[in-house]
């Protein structure tokens, strides 16, 4: 099912063919249409919806696809999927039309499913819970002549999101029932859906993994009446499976992926202004496996001759005490889409061991004056490091994205990097499902930082303190102090960059030792900070084993850090929801 924040993605989509102005990727951006209702969604918070819906397809700007397992065999469907999500209030009302055909373009699937999902946030908004059910359906599929007809479903789900500066986590759970009517009267088949999501969403990427079972279980009805035609005795012939009582499974595992990679790219000319640069590429990808435990079905085919005249006849054996087991796999990425980084002009760092992570950094405008001189190896104040570690994270705020790359699974509007995103009103968009890029996240609503009169709102800067303050990475040395030019120590960039994460919980309770020969000077408000940055590979102590605490960290070692940062979004989190979960290790 697609949630209100969703088309999908995880989660989901073409873009409109009804409406000419959106009908193909040639005239506007993938997904914008669709991601700008996702923008102005009014609960608070990112993309709280999951991006995949509950049938076990995958899809990606162009196509959809999905197996059927109703016959008591695999049937590949592919067409089109569209959504329309219409928000009131705390209920968003999201209904999904698929327009399916398989490969022989004789079977059909067609499905409408309407969903009315609820929003309640805990008090300090840090969390949310969307509970969603399944309202109106109306599904018929035709399978060599058999006629499938959804007659009743029943669908709740429920997801908890769980929202940090940096990082957005969520879970969540579904139970279901779907009954069929087979040929009006000829068989009824259930199907009990049963299944979990696990995701994340961050300004380098998301990943959502959905595992679902399918219980099946058919019971013949009334048989078809027989009569002596030759007509009647084929069609008699093609339907006897149905009168055999079977059960089956089937486990699937779908995962929804954009990825966003940094690259260098030289220049071939020696007489260019300069050398090279940074380009940021992004991909969405969305696979699935299944596996499944069902029936032995099979077709024959005989042939009858009775003087000039043949008869062919078809029948299919259904055999439920032998059983048919196998794995199906399918996938779709996405068109890719590139963005070149700027290119800084710093006359201090060539040469220097952050070269590299201090152009990455740049070309994100992380830094202030994109030329003259870095001074890598000069203490970093609380100024530039809140707004570096806002620009380059996309870290959200309450008044909206600030992170600086139009990112189509995250912000599809971002305006120009530091430029300030201009709040949209609400609107409801019809457009076709893009499972693969996933969803946008929305505007954040938080209490207002308390104010900082030592960062004045004309000051550079102020913007990022704000967004720093306000999602809670940060905070002032007092009720009225940010403190600007104060340097930031060793222990206060773990603790920034755990608390960035929300993965303070990874530290083991009570006492515990750290790996350095100064842990006794750490300070015991960063000592669990300090065990997950180290646990993570974002810090390591020095080659005498020391963390030095209290050390002032430098430009150079900021910019790295950031660098580890992005790294540890784009390819580590993603190994546990994906990798693992997929198997694919």
């Amino acid at each position: 099912m697609v949630e209100p924040g969703i088309f999908a993605f995880h989660l989901a989509l073409h873009l409109l063919k009804e409406v000419p102005s959106l009908r193909t990727y040639r005239q506007i951006p993938l997904l914008l249409a669709l991601l700008l209702w996702m923008l102005t969604l009014p609960s608070a918070g990112w993309a709280e919806s999951s991006a995949m819906t509950m049938e076990g397809g995958v899809a990606n700007e162009y196509d959809y696809q999905e197996y059927v397992y109703l016959t008591g065999k695999p049937v590949l469907f592919r067409g089109s999927f569209k959504v329309t999500v219409t928000p009131s209030g705390d209920t968003n009302t999201t209904k999904l039309t698929y327009t399916l055909l398989d490969e022989s373009g004789k079977n059909k699937l067609s499905r409408n499913s309407t969903y009315l999902e609820k929003v309640a946030e805990r008090e300090d908004k840090s969390q949310s819970v969307r509970t969603s059910q399944l309202d109106k359906f109306s599904e018929t599929i035709t399978i060599d002549g058999v006629k499938y007809q959804l007659v009743d479903g029943r669908i709740n789900k429920s997801v908890l999101y769980d929202k940090h500066p940096v990082v957005n986590y969520y879970s969540g759970n579904w139970e279901g029932r779907k009954i069929y009517t087979v040929n009006k009267d000829q068989g009824r088949l259930t199907v009990d859906i049963s299944g979990t999501t696990v995701g994340y969403d961050h300004n380098w990427g998301r990943t959502e993994t959905q595992r679902m079972t399918q219980l099946l279980t058919y019971t013949p009805g009334i048989a078809p009446n027989t009569t002596t035609t030759a007509a009647a005795a084929a069609n008699s012939a093609t339907t006897a499976h149905l009168q055999t009582s079977w059960e089956g499974q089937v486990d699937t595992t779908i995962n929804l992926s954009t990825d966003r990679t940094v690259s260098y790219a030289p220049n071939e000319p020696e007489e260019i202004s300069f050398f090279g640069g940074y380009v940021l590429s992004e991909r969405g990808s969305m696979a699935g496996n299944a596996e499944y435990d069902l029936p032995y079905l099979a077709t024959t085919t005989t042939s009858t001759t009775t003087g000039n005249r043949t008869t062919t006849t078809t029948n299919t054996v259904l055999n439920n005490l032998v059983r048919n087991h196998g794995n199906l796999a399918m996938s779709y990425t996405t068109a890719p889409k590139v963005q070149r980084l700027y290119v800084p002009s710093y006359g201090d760092i060539r040469g220097h061991w952050a070269e590299e992570s201090i152009h990455q950094t740049a070309g994100l405008k992380a830094w202030g004056a994109p030329e003259g001189y870095f001074g890598p190896a000069q203490p970093i104040t609380r100024l530039d490091f809140a707004m570096a570690f806002v620009r380059a994270l996309g870290v959200a705020a309450a008044d909206g994205p600030a992170g600086n790359i139009a990112y189509t699974a995250g912000y599809p509007n971002l305006p120009e990097p530091g430029q300030t995103a201009a709040p949209k009103k609400p609107v409801t968009i019809t457009a076709n499902y893009n499972g693969a890029t996933g969803t946008a996240r929305l505007k954040i609503t938080l209490p207002p930082p308390e104010p900082a009169a030592d960062v004045p709102p004309k000051a550079p800067g102020y913007a990022e303190v704000k967004a720093a303050v306000t999602s809670q990475l940060m905070k002032g040395v007092s009720e009225t102090r940010f403190d600007p030019f104060g340097l930031i120590t060793r222990e206060q960039a773990a603790t920034i960059l755990v608390r960035g994460l929300g993965l303070k919980n990874l530290a083991p309770a009570g006492q515990f030792e750290l790996p350095y020969q100064d842990s006794s000077q750490i300070s015991p408000w960063a000592r669990e900070s300090v065990y997950v940055a180290q646990r993570l590979g974002l810090m390591q102590g020095d080659d005498y084993g020391l963390f030095r605490p209290a050390d002032p960290i430098s430009r150079s070692e900021a910019a790295y850090l950031l660098t580890k940062m992005i790294t540890y979004l784009q390819e580590d989190v993603k190994e546990g929801y994906r990798d693992r979960l997929m198997n694919l290790y």
